[in-house]
């Protein structure tokens, strides 16, 4: 089967599942089980995709794309049941991300200057953060925007499809903060944020193929 076949199969696959996984969580008598499973499953199906990819050409970097997705599915759950665990398993995404970036592409000056102005926002945005999302600790959250950041940075010199991927994981989690900080309680945004977020799943994917 071509590569472009088997990315739609995926693509609409995934967009299936995303939507029954979003009526299950606005349904009243929602089974929890069911949208976890359903939530996981979605990114699951792009590592699938990955793996496709993988299997038609073994590399060391599709090795490690297929690694942090599958991270990331299970981190899909995890975050529902412990923001923190998850975002940490987010975390291990990311650098699994991050090291198949560098595998397959060198980074250049441009991107060690896209990495540096994204740490001086994190650091003009975090007093914001501590105070309106984590007002114990929002170190572990500092983290997770210092290794995304990376994780952007280094899509840079990649194929067009990783840099679009990392672009919009990056908007999407934008606008998750955004939701915790001004308690955004849309329905609307709700599935933009999430459907943004598989969407850069999705493409992350299909840059293995």
């Amino acid at each position: 089967m071509p590569n472009y076949a088997v990315a739609a199969l995926c693509f609409v696959v995934m967009a299936g599942l995303y939507l029954l996984y979003m009526a299950e969580k606005y349904r009243k008598d929602r089974n929890k089980k069911r949208e976890l499973a359903l939530k996981g499953g979605t990114t699951l199906t792009a590592a699938a995709l990955a793996a496709y990819g993988f299997a038609v050409n073994p590399t060391a970097s599709r090795g490690l794309l297929l690694a942090g997705l599958c991270v990331c599915a299970a981190a899909d759950i995890v975050l529902d049941l412990h923001f923190l665990a998850g975002t940490a398993a987010f975390g291990l995404g990311h650098f699994c991300y991050c090291a198949a970036y560098l595998l397959a592409k060198t980074p250049g000056w441009g991107s060690f200057a896209v990495f540096l102005l994204l740490c001086l926002a994190i650091s003009f945005l975090y007093p914001r953060l501590k105070r309106h999302a984590a007002p114990k600790s929002a170190l572990p959250y500092l983290g997770y925007a210092v290794l995304i950041s990376a994780m952007l940075a280094l899509a840079l010199p990649q194929r067009p499809l990783v840099l679009a991927g990392a672009l919009l994981f990056v908007l999407s989690d934008s606008m998750l903060l955004a939701r915790i900080v001004r308690k955004i309680t849309s329905k609307k945004y709700n599935y933009l944020c999430l459907g943004i977020y598989f969407l850069a799943q999705f493409l992350i994917a299909a840059s293995a193929l």
